[in-house]
């Protein structure tokens, strides 16, 4: 599997083993190569608004992050010894400034501080192993959305407890791999499902989570492989 992600004048690929860093110019050119753990889902998160990227390293469990950007010259990398297990799951907040994480075993997510690389939060989403899919910040980097094989989402807040169980949570139609997004009202949330379906959410102070919309956007025929 490989992956390209996109920030100003700079193209990163990620393939099973290597991110590259290429510049966008007529003929692009390789500019940094950084080595990885097997790396199957390519996983690997780049912030637009500050070049940071992150994946995972060569030490198992450990997520490598270094700035990339025009002006970051030669930045260093620093390690977040994030897990025991492998990095199942990654993401960065807008702003670049936090890091979150889940292992291969998927019941704990935790958030770390880019700058001192020091853990931040340690989210419960269950007891049970589960194969995490997405994980998502908000935009004012108040809550975390996470969805799993497990068939639900669950949502906590980063402006209480450092170790904490979901505030709200969902279950979802089907276990297929999905991705969640925090919407632009409060409290808000979107999930589209691998069979292409798409779903609205909200929640309440009560933790109470409701459906409000949801529709299926691709259609398969018995002929579609």
């Amino acid at each position: 599997r490989v992956r390209e992600a996109v920030v100003s004048t700079q193209s990163t690929g990620i393939t099973e083993k290597e991110i590259r860093v290429y510049t966008l110019h007529r003929t692009p050119k390789l500019l940094l190569c950084y080595s990885t753990a097997p790396n199957p889902q390519a996983l690997a998160e780049l912030c637009s608004t500050s070049s940071l990227l992150c994946f995972p390293s060569v030490e198992k469990g450990q997520v490598s992050l270094v700035y990339i950007g025009e002006d970051s010259g030669n930045s260093q990398m620093r390690m977040v010894p994030a897990h025991d297990g492998a990095i199942r799951a990654l993401s960065l907040n807008m702003q670049g400034s936090m890091l979150a994480t889940a292992s291969d075993k998927g019941t704990l997510i935790r958030v770390f501080d880019v700058t001192t690389c020091l853990q931040l939060y340690e989210l419960r989403r269950g007891s049970h192993k589960a194969t995490i899919h997405c994980i998502s910040f908000s935009r004012r980097s108040n809550y975390l959305a996470v969805t799993s094989d497990s068939k639900t989402l669950h949502v906590f807040s980063l402006e209480g407890k450092r170790e904490a169980r979901s505030v709200s949570k969902f279950a979802l139609p089907v276990a297929v791999p999905s991705l969640c997004s925090f919407g632009t009202e409060e409290r808000t949330l979107v999930v589209i499902g691998g069979g292409g379906v798409y779903i609205k959410l909200r929640w309440n102070d009560k933790g109470e989570m409701f459906k409000e919309e949801q529709s299926k956007f691709l259609l398969m025929s018995a002929t579609d492989d």
